[in-house]
């Protein structure tokens, strides 16, 4: 069982990446394309509609993830009649959140007038809200098909024919770009992949669970408690979107939506890279969830100490070589006039890196069913952050309101759900996390600062110097990284693995 846990998250670890570095290179070309012949101004209505919808999403919050949760144990012995039961359920309420969303979708548009302050003429921005409402409704219709190979850690399924349909659809609206500058047919062809992509995917799962066509439902009382399980995660998650996803909303209405254009650049290139780290800590969610129904509280705080290790090396390097390079790329990528204050890129580098440092928690609360007790926790920090980001960007603008985020973050998320993990289903005093915490932080400090003196004069020109810069920025972190902790229990896990690996082959 061990074992075979272990083959399924380095397969999906391993599909996941490099369906991701292609779209990830591809993205950029269409980026820079989409730049160079729409302009800024369209670059913040992309950012800003995708957060609007993202919000819309509160409809759908806490269901797939608490649905997928209830999965774990017939997926684990083989209960066909009840996974088919649950997936029954999980079609029956996706279908009414499309319909939810469209009609709370068309609410909104009398509200786009105040939310959008660009140049652009408001009957086109309408045009273009209602095809990313259209595209968000129709991924919602085929979603709940395809949750079953999520929960049956085989998501590598999902990634392959993903990775063929997203590469021509960046490569249509490429062309569509090139031909018609139209920004209206760039989102038409977003929407017709979006349909095919999850058609295929529905006939996919389809051959190979086709038991899953049964009329099973399930017990009143297993539908209690899932939907009791759907209520404090919905309420937890709509805290979560609001905190995400307000940012590009209140930048655009205190600074201005050309605003929003110059920040996606830089959160295009977090997201990218949250993207590859969310690619290894999913793919072993599925395992986890695998963990905690069939060992007890001592092997899965082990399994958590190793995990909460390689969140903090992989999200400590990460963070000190973007606020090294960042400045850096966007020059080489699409000019000196894109650059953001360095105030600026600090309140981004910490939000990732807040966010990041939170996934092992967020692993085990979601495939621990931790949802009653954790339900409040993000609507609290929801609540703080827009107030401080009220005030905040009023006095400092972008930066304030980035800043903000990252104070709300800290102020309550941050700390009370690793102590409810540790107090009540570790058994453990949370001491001892924040205790690593303390050393993971100073450590990554003291590497940021050799770091900054190391590379303060070297300045970057062309694209070959910024690669240069990138790999010697990356090995000295490593291996400074690797100096300092070495002969931690968990690294030794690590380099154990590695050699074991290359031994094998």
């Amino acid at each position: 069982m061990e074992k075979s846990r272990t083959y399924n998250s380095i397969r999906n670890i391993t599909f996941g990446l490099i369906t991701q570095v292609i779209i990830l290179l591809l993205n950029f070309i269409s980026r820079t394309i989409f730049i160079k012949i729409l302009g800024n101004e369209y670059l913040g209505i992309n950012g800003l509609f995708s957060n609007i919808l993202m919000i819309l999403s509160l409809a759908e919050l806490g269901i797939g993830n608490a649905i997928i949760y209830s999965m774990y144990k017939p997926l684990a012995s083989n209960d066909k009649i009840k996974i088919t039961a649950i997936m029954n359920l999980y079609k029956k309420i996706y279908n009414i959140i499309a319909v939810a969303i469209f009609i709370i979708g068309i609410i909104i548009v009398p509200l786009l007038q105040y939310i959008v302050n660009s140049d652009i003429e408001i009957d086109k921005v309408i045009i273009y809200y209602i095809l990313y409402l259209m595209n968000s409704v129709v991924s919602y219709l085929f979603a709940s098909r395809t949750a079953i190979l999520n929960a049956d850690q085989k998501m590598y399924i999902l990634k392959i024919y993903t990775l063929v349909f997203t590469v021509l659809q960046i490569i249509c609206q490429i062309v569509c770009l090139y031909l018609t500058r139209s920004f209206a047919l760039y989102l038409i062809i977003q929407i017709i992949f979006t349909f095919l992509i999850n058609v295929y995917g529905v006939i996919k799962v389809r051959n190979m669970y086709p038991y899953i066509k049964g009329k099973y439902k399930l017990p009143k009382s297993e539908i209690q408690e899932i939907m009791s399980n759907i209520k404090s995660m919905f309420i937890y998650r709509i805290g979560g979107v609001i905190l995400n996803n307000t940012d590009n909303i209140l930048i655009s209405i205190i600074v201005g939506t050309a605003a929003v254009g110059y920040y996606s650049n830089y959160y295009m290139i977090i997201n990218s890279i949250t993207t590859f780290t969310n690619i290894i800590f999913s793919s072993i969610t599925a395992s986890v969830g695998n963990l905690n129904v069939t060992t007890d509280s001592k092997r899965q705080y082990e399994v958590f100490k190793i995990m909460n290790f390689a969140s903090a090396i992989i999200f400590g390097i990460i963070c000190i070589c973007l606020i090294i390079l960042y400045n850096d790329f966007i020059f080489v990528w699409i000019g000196k006039e894109y650059i953001i204050d360095w105030g600026t890129i600090i309140a981004i580098v910490l939000n990732f890196y807040l966010i990041g440092r939170a996934v092992p928690v967020s692993t085990f609360r979601e495939t621990l069913g931790m949802f009653k007790k954790t339900k409040y926790v993000f609507i609290i920090t929801a609540i703080i952050n827009i107030i401080l980001s009220i005030i905040l960007g009023s006095f400092w603008g972008m930066f304030g309101i980035i800043l903000a985020t990252a104070i709300a973050r800290m102020m309550i998320s941050r700390w009370y759900e690793p102590y409810i993990l540790y107090k009540d289903y570790f058994f453990v005093n949370t001491k001892r996390y924040w205790k690593d915490e303390l050393i993971f932080v100073i450590h990554m400090i003291i590497t940021l600062g050799i770091c900054y003196f190391i590379f303060k004069l070297f300045i970057v020109t062309n694209i070959f110097m910024f690669f240069v810069k990138a790999v010697i920025c990356f090995t000295v972190v490593v291996i400074l990284y690797l100096i300092q902790f070495h002969n931690r229990e968990e690294c030794k896990f690590f380099i154990n693995i590695i050699l074991k690996r290359i031994k094998d082959r």
